[in-house]
């Protein structure tokens, strides 16, 4: 078993710059100017999951109100952090 790296960068066509994303079951999400910024925002988003009982569908007990409570959660942190999914 190995552990994937969920942060990664890529390099902006049109500035040249280095910008940095993360990976989620949900979607990428970023950009973020650093690496570390992009690992802490990974960090609160798993902590907004948690705290909101989000189990990413592993669970098969999960019903649309759980669903619905995941979308929500999702839409919750990308307006209080401001982050792009793609």
């Amino acid at each position: 078993m190995f552990k994937a790296d969920r942060v990664y960068s890529e390099k902006n066509p049109r500035t040249g710059t280095t910008e940095w994303y993360f990976q989620a079951r949900e979607g990428n999400a970023g950009p973020f100017q650093t690496k570390q910024s992009a690992e802490l925002k990974l960090k609160q988003f798993i902590k907004a999951c948690i705290d909101a009982d989000d189990d990413g569908g592993r669970n098969p007990k999960n019903t649309d109100a759980a669903k619905q409570a995941k979308k929500q959660t999702l839409l919750d942190f990308k307006i209080t952090d401001q982050i792009n999914w793609y």
